[in-house]
Formats: structure tokens, sequence, C-alpha cells
């Protein structure tokens, strides 16, 4: 348990005790962008030091660390968050040494609590505003804009066959198999956020079941060579938290792309939500050529501390 600034709130530590109590909060008030899941904040705790606790009841707010460090800040309060607690909020951020930070927020929260923009300033966090696609979109890839997609699909079955599975606990042991031959290969430099992301993978499967994930794993002649893992965020979206793939097979992220469109729009979702691209170019331009519907803005507000 850490000690933090908001007055008569005990905040403890993210975990997988907390999985009843906590994620039915969550799925209570579902938020459009991805960060706000059970097995997001568990997976990612070792990085951000997500703790949480309860005001009024119903509403909940999660501490963290967004930069690495040592100072504390807020994700975007979950739940009904009344003129009171707001002004608890401020009066809580006034105490700190340092401008208190709220990461992650919707332009949905910004719109239904406007009191808050007289004590924080506002910015546009475009790294890790949300990419939103239409599931059919995906599923299908018609249209001239999608035929880089098709073309190379159309490759990757001319040099190989594959088949899918669908991922479920007893077979996560296969995607730590895909890893370690991704780090074969590649002999990626493990640091950073790629050794934050890595880590908060490997916890995912290793509690796969406890989390509640979904997930589709390709084989080619019966070796693990690609995987992603998904999860429900609100009745009508998915959010696809991991994609591995091995980049000697032509095409293979194209086919976990598809293949895993093609399993969501089976259960009848109708977007996927493919998470933030952390500002990196290459990472953009990935996400950008599947032409998302739009993009989930997310935003930052800072304390002025006048």
């Amino acid at each position: 348990m850490t000690e933090f600034f908001f007055p008569d709130v005990e905040f403890v530590p993210v975990g997988l005790k907390n999985h009843q109590t906590l994620g039915e909060l969550l799925k209570r008030y579902p938020q459009p962008l991805s960060g706000y899941t059970m097995a997001t904040l568990t997976a990612w705790g070792s990085s951000y030091h997500y703790e949480w606790g309860n005001v009024d009841l119903e509403t909940l707010l999660i501490s963290c660390t967004p930069d690495f460090g040592s100072q504390r800040h807020l994700m975007q309060p979950i739940g009904p968050v009344s003129p009171g607690t707001q002004q608890r909020l401020i009066e809580g951020a006034s105490a700190l040494s340092y401008p208190l930070r709220i990461v992650n927020v919707s332009r949905r929260f910004i719109k239904g609590h406007p009191a808050l923009l007289e004590a924080f300033s506002l910015r546009e966090d475009r790294s890790f505003s949300n990419y939103l696609y239409r599931t059919d979109a995906l599923a299908r890839l018609r249209g001239r804009k999608y035929s880089k997609k098709r073309n190379l699909l159309s490759q990757a079955s001319s040099l190989y066959a594959w088949t899918c599975r669908n991922l479920t606990a007893g077979w996560t042991d296969a995607c730590f198999e895909v890893l370690n031959s991704i780090h074969k290969e590649e002999q990626p430099k493990i640091e950073g956020m790629l050794a934050r992301e890595i880590a908060a993978l490997k916890y995912t499967l290793n509690h796969f079941k406890e989390l509640d994930q979904q997930g589709l794993l390709i084989l080619v002649d019966n070796v693990p060579v690609a995987f992603s893992i998904f999860e429900e965020i609100n009745p009508n979206t998915v959010v696809v938290h991991f994609e591995r793939a091995l980049r000697r097979f032509k095409g293979l992220y194209q086919v976990i792309n598809w293949e895993t469109a093609k399993k969501v729009a089976e259960q009848g979702y109708e977007f996927i939500n493919r998470e933030e691209d952390l500002g990196d170019p290459g990472l953009r331009d990935a996400k950008s050529s599947y032409r998302p519907t739009r993009i989930v803005a997310s935003y930052e507000l800072k304390f002025k501390n006048e």
C-alpha cells in the first residue's frame, strides 16, 4: 500500500487478488480507450505501478507513474464523479509539490466534467490515442484501399499453408515458442518500452485464463508462427492487446490480422480497437495503413497549480 495525496482514499496495488472487485467496477463503466481493463492494468502493473481506491463507492481512482519515475499521477476517474468529488480532486492536487497529471482521458469524460477544465489545462496526447476499425472492413478487406493487403495475403497463401486455432490457456506454451523464435531470428534489443511490453505479454500469457483473454494461434506445418491476444472492452468492441508473427513468413502479420478480424466478426463485434502507436513512426504507418474508421483521442489534464 502506498500513501497518496487524495484524502480518505486508501490506494492498494492492482493485482489478481483484486480481480473480482476491481474487474466488476471496470466492466460496469466501460471506457472508449483501451487502458481500462483488468488485464491491461494487471499486466502492465510492474511498469506503471498502478494502484486503485474507491471514492463514494462507485467512483474509482487509479494512480500510476506514467513516466516510470517516482511522481504519482492519476488515470481518468471511472464511474460517476460528483461535483463534490471533483472539488476534492482539485484540493488534493493543490496539496502536491508537483502539478498533478490525469492521463488517458477520453473526450467523453472531458465533455461530462467541464468544471475540471477550470483547474486543469488540457492537451491531446496523440501517441496514446487509439485506432478504431470496423470489424467487417478488416475481415473482408474490400476495395482499392486494401489492395496491398489482399496482395500480401495472396502471396502468403501461395508460399505456405496455415491453420488457425483458438488460443486458450492450454496453448500459451506455443506463444512462448513464437516469442523465442522471434528473439533468435531478429535479436532485438530488449530495453525501454519493448522490454516493458514483453513483460506485460509474458504476464498475460502466464495468467491467460485468470485475465479472461481470448486469442488466435497460427500454425504452419504444425509449428506455431503467429498469435494474437484480445478481449472485449464494451458490448460492441474488442481490443487487440498483442500480436506477434515470424517475419520470415512473408505476409504473416497480414494473415494474423485478417484471421483475428474474421474471428471477431464471427462473435458479432462491430469494432476492433488496435490501441495506440506510442509515437513510433513505423507503428503509426502500419496502423494507419488499415484505414481506421476514427482515432479515439486520448487527452492529458495538468493541474494549473496557481
